[in-house]
């Protein structure tokens, strides 16, 4: 997402904040609520899937947000295995858990889709590396080959209208 300026503009974020609600609830059911272990167990991995991305945007580079963004997908997947064991033992029906399973799955694809956006060349959240032209990274392999400064001509950038030199002179 560009210009995001805090986590909480990061739409992954706040989707995976609401599925975390709406397991939460689900974990309140008697039921459901009387397996201590599974209750604590659920509620904390799709809690950290949220808070892995936060912290992760707040580290500072490039490269941390995106080993926590892994860590939230890993927090995400133990989500769904216990999704499937709440499934297994009753507590939820068949549509409740294939609902918040699909969210689980649509969550990841943007977090995915948001690491790829990332690592593409100019791209990232923070810290952007200026892009060099193509031209300019020809040129630069010319010089490191050659050991010879590129020619004055390839050096100037022409004005807005002006046509650029010629090779001849």
């Amino acid at each position: 997402m560009a210009g995001a300026k805090n986590f909480t503009d990061l739409a992954f974020w706040n989707r995976s904040r609401q599925w975390s609600k709406a397991i939460f609830h689900l974990t309140k059911r008697q039921k459901f609520s009387g397996d201590r272990r599974l209750v604590v167990q659920i509620n904390d991995s799709s809690s950290s899937v949220c808070a892995n991305i936060a912290e992760g945007f707040g580290r500072g580079t490039q490269g941390e947000f995106v080993m926590f963004l892994g860590y939230a997908i890993g927090s995400l997947n133990e989500t769904q295995s216990h999704l499937s064991i709440a499934f297994d033992r009753e507590y939820i029906a068949a549509n409740e858990f294939a609902q918040q399973f699909r969210e689980g799955t649509e969550i990841r694809k943007q977090i995915v889709a948001f690491i790829q956006a990332m690592n593409k060349p100019g791209s990232g959240v923070k810290h952007l590396r200026p892009h060099k032209s193509w031209n300019d990274r020809q040129w630069e392999r010319f010089e490191k080959v050659t050991g010879q400064s590129r020619p004055e001509w390839a050096k100037c950038k022409p004005s807005e209208g002006e046509e650029p030199p010629s090779a001849e002179g």
